[in-house]
């Protein structure tokens, strides 16, 4: 198993991705810790791990919230005597997160809230963990975009910029982190038709526009599933991704290239 033996922290765990991510690093062998705002999500994601056969531990944190991300990870790492793996699921419901809109009319606040959001707690719960993993020699920190970072969708300013920073984000991180052993990689994944994200977007863009989303199929003839993008998550988590730091990995079935 890829992640046998290894204590890795999911946060923003109750989403389809977050979820997804911590059952299949628990099938790898990991000791998951998640964590998330719904405590009663989060129960039922531990005793799903568990009943097939894996490891998991659940508290409810903010992944926003500095002090609490600090805590947490303190807590984790004192229980769990190291960290060696994070991942960060944030996201949030297009409504939520003020998307799509209209660039000549979108409010200026609402055009940062995404990049506030999302880029503001990757940056907390990376910097946390890493600071943990350079004591012990080192780790993984495996960071979450979306193919809009490479797109030109309309009305998707804010959240796209926001993919682009992360992405900058990994990069930067890597050369903060490297000297210390840990390796900080991003998985980008492409539109997943089973997403609730995905499902209200395209009637958002619809709603906005009057025309539906590009379905053209990518040359595997299929959009991608969750858990492909979760598995690739999981092989940057893992040993076998040693040699790699500072890459952001697209799993896109093919969409888009170079």
């Amino acid at each position: 198993m890829m992640l046998n033996g290894k204590h890795i922290l999911v946060f923003a765990a109750t989403g389809a991705i977050g979820s997804g991510a911590a059952k299949v690093f628990a099938q790898q062998g990991a000791h998951v810790w998640v964590s998330g705002r719904r405590r009663e999500a989060l129960d039922a994601l531990v005793t799903e791990i568990g009943a097939a056969g894996g490891t998991a531990h659940a508290d409810v944190v903010d992944a926003t919230d500095s002090q609490a991300v600090h805590a947490y990870v303190d807590r984790v790492a004192a229980a769990a005597g190291r960290i060696d793996g994070v991942f960060n699921a944030i996201g949030g419901r297009p409504s939520e997160l003020r998307y799509p809109a209209l660039t000549e009319t979108q409010p200026l606040e609402d055009f940062l809230y995404p990049i506030d959001r999302i880029v503001g707690s990757q940056f907390l719960t990376a910097r946390a963990a890493a600071a943990h993993m350079a004591k012990t020699g080192g780790g993984a920190v495996v960071i979450l975009s979306a193919t809009l970072s490479v797109m030109t969708a309309p009305g998707m300013a804010g959240i796209s910029a926001a993919c682009g920073a992360v992405e900058a984000l990994t990069r930067a991180l890597a050369g903060d982190f490297g000297r210390y052993g840990v390796r900080v990689n991003c998985v980008r994944g492409s539109g997943m038709p089973e997403t609730r994200t995905i499902q209200e977007t395209g009637a958002g863009i619809i709603a906005l526009t009057g025309q539906p989303p590009s379905m053209a199929m990518p040359p595997l003839g299929r959009p991608i599933t969750v858990e492909e993008t979760v598995s690739t998550a999981a092989f940057l988590a893992s040993d076998l991704a040693s040699g790699m730091t500072g890459q952001v990995v697209t799993v896109c079935a093919g969409a888009f290239v170079g």
